[in-house]
Order: structure tokens, then C-alpha cells, then sequence
């Protein structure tokens, strides 16, 4: 009877251990990606790496500095909506929009279909064209006045039809160009044939906006007073989203989507026991939210937010914690292409986070590019030379390769983290097409669809919050000694690295390497007497490879004559003879080589990888 309690004893016991090692996996029930921990959807885990974390980083003053200087930067594509034309020619504008949607259907047609999963035919696109087109349009117009309220989407046409790549995905719908948050002005133009659109200009773009999610002020002045608000009166909503609380009394106010970024006039005069939708405002934010009348005109009511929102009065200093708490907000939540599902694309997510700071980020990379910002072209780049970029910038950072766009974090334990709205990768358990739309967290370890890695295919870096016009700049990296030659000899394929741009930096160069770099500078065979004595797999050093370009370059005849010179200040000189002393003294006049910085040029030295590309590059600069 004892053995057989033992015996239950001990299989309980080993049950409640593996129920125990069990239990956080099943606690979490949340999947992460590899390498990513539960502890890095903390804004803290990030933030607690800097000991500057709390530091403010520009001052609402330079804020608005750097806003109007990319408002007045060319292609940026921001305005000062503030400042902008108040008329404006309506028939040019209808022949103009009519042109763009014309293009805009042209890039379409073709590959597209409706949400019927019926290919859409020429005809589905000349519908919308002709909608563009306002019948009550005059020569002489005057810019009207919206405010947005609802949360809704800037549109290519004016049409509720779909555009899809892919019949089976309603989700990811190309008629979308860009979230509108509730209460953002606009400018209005013409109105579509149907009247159901308007063309709407926004800060950062332009497209059609629905008819009901806009209203349109009286004049200029209560437009302003809607938005233009001052610090200590503007609550500004840093959660990923947010309503406004339950009411029957007055719908219109009710259970409201207020998605991160939106700025909302604070009501500051409440009077004793005032009720607010019948409702007292204790614990809550009290405030005024645009409301769209019958006739489509503006005005503005009370509602209350519950105060466990995340919310500030005024903007958000801009401090990396800061930027860490609105940026981890948004984990978890869905991709939303063009700001579609009330959620945002990976460009769009990156404005919205900076919006919470009062920051105007231009809609997309290639516009972005074009901000007077701090910024690092990484296309040419090695991985080596990427990674020793990656190592020195701030957190923050704005990362893209062609097609998408991140929030660097930072590197820990050997690896750098992102955070991005991502719409597909290679599934790490079974290298498939992943589709995952999904807000996340990852290493630049993870791979595209193409198999190439994310750190791989970075090609530019964009310090948003360090104006370069400012004494604001940051220590941005400089460019490895290497750069030039490196990214000549991959960009014309003369050494090549590996499928994620890794050089090989540091490794000895074989014979069989410089013959085949002599080969692809030809186009064809190399001559006799310019590589093959070295075509082999073993190392060559920095003397065999100058006799070699030496002797390369006797056959090509293609540079101008170069100017040798003596080499009696260096100790290693004098071991040459022959054409190694010819070759030398030819590369050292012509700049293609230098010393080491010891007294010598350090020719019995076995030639990596890197100084070989550099010679190649310097020698191609010849004239």
C-alpha cells in the first residue's frame, strides 16, 4: 500500500513539474518571432538600454522649425496647410485630377481585380475616371475648409469599388493612400460627379475623401479654431486607439475611433456638477469632438474619454522613452495598406508614432528622403560596412529597403531589433511565403520572400528628429575607408559578395579571385601575362597583387601615362627588383597604393578582400 502511494506520489509530482515548466508558454499564449522575447513588447526593455532615455531631444520650438522647413523643402510633399492658396482654378483642376486618375488607372488595368473576384476590365476603371470630374467646377473657386470626423482613408478615385492584387484579399485593397485621423483638416476642392467624394488635400498628400467623414467649416477662422489649438488645451491620443465613451443621449460623440495621434480640444471650463452626455466627467478627459451636421457643415460637441487612455495634454516630449511607449503601442495590431481597417501601413505607422510628438514625417521613403534631416544612403553599402552603421545609430531610426519601412530599436545580445507593420516574409519554421500583416518585432536576421535578409537589403537610414539645418546634427557614422572601392567592385560585379551583401571583409584574397577580377575588368580572357602565374587557391599578398594590375594594365593600354615615383621613404622598398619595384612605383605615383602608416607599404602582406577592391577602384579612376 506505501509503494503504491509512493508510486501516485511521484507520478503527481512529476505531472505538476511539467505543468510547471509548462506554465509561462501557456501564460503568455502569445507567439513571438525568434530571438524576440515577452520582455521586449515593453517600451522599458528598449528605453532602460540608454541612460539618456529621458532627455528631450528637440523642443516643441525646433519641432515646428524643422515642420515648416520640410513644408518648404522640395519633394517632401508637406504643406502649410495654414498658408495655402485660399482659391484656385477648378476647371484646370479637373483636367489635371482627370489626367492623374487616367495614369493611376493605366498603372492598374491589367493585373488587378474587383472584390467580386472578377478581373477589373478598362471599362471598371473608366467609371471612377469619369467621377473625378466636378460638373459644377468654375474657372474661379474658393478652397473650402473640412475637418475630418471620422477616422477614414485618403483614396486614389472617388468609388467604394475595390483595387486587388489578389482576388481572395479583401484586406489589402490599392484605392487606399492614407489614414485620416479624426478631427485632421483638409482642403477642399472640386466634389466628384456623384457628389459623394471630395478632393482633399491633407499635410502630407492629396486624394478623395467620403463626403460623410468630412465637415465643412464656415469660414477659415472656425476651421483653425477646430485644430490649431494651443499646447495646455489640446489633448493628444498616444494609445494605439481609443473611443470615447458609451452614450444614448448624443450619439453623434459616442463610442468614437480615435486612433494614435489625434489632437482634440480640451473643454478647460467646466462649471460645478456640469454633466456631459448626462454624464459627470470624473475620470475622464472632457472633451470637444468634430461633429458633421445635416447640411455637411461643422460644428462641435462634448465627450468624454476615460482617463486610462493614453493620453497627454499637449504633445509628448520627444525622448526616446517616449518614442519607445507610442511605438510599442501599436504591437500586435493588423497592417492596414494606405491606412485602410483603421490601421496603418509600415510608412504610415512610422508617421503616426512621431505625430504623438507634433512631428510632420513625409508620407513615404522616397519623399522622406528629400526632409532636411540627418540621413544615410546604405544601397552601395557592404553587410560589414551596414552593420558598423547600424552599431552607431540612435534609436529610432527610420530603416527601409524597397517596400517596406521600420523603427530601429537597437542590438542586444549580437542582434539588431526593428519594429515594423509587416506584410510578408519567409516563414522561419518552413521558408515559405508568409503572409503575416502583423505589427511585430524581429531581428534584421529575418529573411523576404526573395530569400535575401532584411539587413541585407537596407538601403537607406532617416534620423527623423535630427535636422541636418540645425546645430541639432548627430555624429553621424562615417563611411569605412573601404566604401568607394567595395561598392565599385559589387556594383559592376567585379568581386561580388554573398545573396545578403557580405563582402567578406578582412579575408585574404586568393589567385584564382584576382584572376577572376582581371577577367570580369575585360570583359573576356585575361592576357597571358596579367594573372594566370597567380590563378590559384592559395592567398596572394598586396606585391603580387599590384604586379599583377601593373602587368594587367600594360596589355589594356587604356590609362593615361602615370608618373612613377621613388619609394626611398619606405623601409620595405628596397627588397624590390624588377618588375615588382616597377609595378610598385607605378601604383604608388599613381595613388593606387600607400603606406601603412608603420614606414613600409607592407607588400609581403597578404591582400584582403577590401584593399584589393580599393587598388581596382582607384586604378578605374585613372584618367
Amino acid at each position: 500500500m506505501k509503494k503504491r502511494t509512493k508510486k501516485r506520489i511521484g507520478i503527481l509530482l512529476t505531472l505538476l513539474l511539467l505543468f510547471s515548466a509548462a506554465q509561462p508558454a501557456m501564460a503568455a499564449g502569445v507567439t513571438y518571432m525568434p530571438d524576440v522575447t515577452a520582455e521586449m513588447s515593453s517600451a522599458s526593455c528598449w528605453a532602460d538600454l540608454h541612460e539618456d532615455a529621458d532627455k528631450v531631444i528637440l523642443t516643441q520650438d525646433e519641432i515646428n522649425a524643422l515642420n515648416q522647413n520640410t513644408a518648404l523643402a522640395s519633394g517632401t510633399m508637406i504643406i502649410d496647410l495654414k498658408n495655402a492658396a485660399e482659391t484656385f482654378d477648378g476647371i484646370a483642376r479637373n483636367e489635371a485630377v482627370r489626367a492623374s486618375a487616367a495614369a493611376d488607372a493605366k498603372y492598374y488595368y491589367g493585373w488587378t481585380y474587383q472584390s467580386n473576384g472578377k478581373k477589373a476590365d478598362w471599362a471598371y476603371y473608366e467609371k471612377m475616371i469619369e467621377n473625378c470630374i466636378d460638373p459644377n467646377a468654375t474657372e474661379v473657386r474658393q478652397v473650402r475648409y473640412g475637418i475630418a470626423v471620422n477616422r477614414t482613408v485618403l483614396q486614389v478615385f472617388p468609388s467604394s469599388n475595390q483595387i486587388l492584387d489578389d482576388p481572395n484579399d479583401l484586406d489589402f485593397d490599392y484605392q487606399a493612400l492614407s489614414g485620416i485621423r479624426v478631427n485632421e483638416p483638409m482642403l477642399i476642392y472640386n466634389t466628384s460627379a456623384d457628389g459623394k467624394y471630395y478632393m482633399a488635400r491633407i499635410a502630407s498628400c492629396s486624394g478623395w475623401v467620403p463626403v460623410q467623414d468630412v465637415a465643412l467649416c464656415a469660414d477659415k477662422a472656425e476651421w483653425l479654431s477646430a485644430w490649431d489649438i494651443p499646447s495646455s488645451e489640446m489633448l493628444v491620443i498616444y494609445d494605439n486607439y481609443a473611443y470615447t465613451a458609451s452614450s444614448n443621449v448624443n450619439p453623434a460623440t459616442a463610442r468614437r475611433l480615435l486612433t494614435q495621434g489625434t489632437r482634440l480640444e480640451l473643454i478647460t471650463d467646466l462649471k460645478p456638477d456640469q454633466l456631459i452626455n448626462n454624464r459627470s466627467p470624473y475620470h475622464n478627459y472632457a472633451v470637444y469632438l468634430p461633429v458633421r451636421q445635416k447640411d455637411g457643415s461643422y460644428t462641435k460637441q462634448a465627450a468624454l474619454i476615460p482617463e486610462t487612455v493614453d493620453a497627454s495634454i499637449g504633445y509628448l516630449p520627444l525622448t526616446k522613452r517616449n518614442i519607445a511607449m507610442a511605438a510599442m503601442n501599436h504591437l500586435g495590431d493588423a497592417y492596414g495598406w494606405g491606412g485602410m481597417l483603421n490601421v496603418d501601413d509600415c510608412t504610415g505607422m512610422i508617421r503616426t508614432i512621431y505625430s504623438c510628438f507634433g512631428l510632420e514625417v513625409a508620407r513615404n521613403g522616397n519623399w522622406q528622403w528629400n526632409m532636411n534631416i540627418e540621413k544615410i544612403d546604405m544601397s552601395s553599402m557592404s553587410l560589414e560596412e551596414k552593420c558598423h552603421v547600424l552599431d552607431q545609430l540612435p534609436f529610432g531610426t527610420a530603416l527601409s529597403f524597397p517596400g517596406h519601412q521600420m523603427l530601429y530599436l537597437g542590438k542586444t545580445d549580437g542582434k539588431y531589433y526593428v519594429l515594423s507593420t509587416v506584410s510578408s516574409i519567409m516563414s522561419p519554421d518552413t521558408g515559405n511565403r508568409l503572409r503575416t500583416r502583423d505589427v511585430m518585432i524581429n531581428t534584421l536576421d529575418v529573411k523576404r520572400a526573395n530569400g535575401k535578409s532584411w539587413v541585407g537589403a537596407l538601403d537607406r537610414a532617416f534620423l527623423l528628429y535630427y535636422p541636418s539645418t540645425t546645430d541639432k546634427q548627430y555624429d553621424v557614422p562615417s563611411l569605412q575607408w573601404y566604401h568607394d572601392g567595395v561598392a565599385y567592385c559589387m556594383t559592376n560585379s567585379i568581386m561580388t559578395g554573398d545573396i545578403n551583401g557580405a563582402f567578406g571583409i578582412g579575408n585574404p584574397v586568393t589567385g584564382q579571385e584576382l584572376a577572376q577580377a582581371l577577367r570580369t575588368m575585360t570583359n573576356g580572357p585575361i592576357p597571358e601575362t596579367a594573372g594566370p602565374e597567380y590563378e590559384s587557391l592559395q592567398t596572394i599578398t598586396r606585391r603580387q597583387a599590384v604586379t599583377a594590375l601593373w602587368q594587367f594594365e600594360q596589355t589594356q593600354q587604356k590609362k593615361a601615362a602615370v608618373t612613377s615615383r621613388e619609394l626611398t621613404a619606405y623601409a620595405d622598398a628596397s627588397l624590390l627588383q624588377g618588375d615588382a619595384r616597377n609595378a610598385a612605383e607605378w601604383a604608388y605615383g599613381a595613388g593606387i597604393i600607400a603606406g601603412t602608416g608603420s614606414g613600409t607599404l607592407g607588400l609581403d602582406n597578404p591582400v584582403t578582400r577590401e584593399q584589393l577592391a580599393v587598388m581596382i577602384y582607384r586604378y578605374s579612376m585613372l584618367p
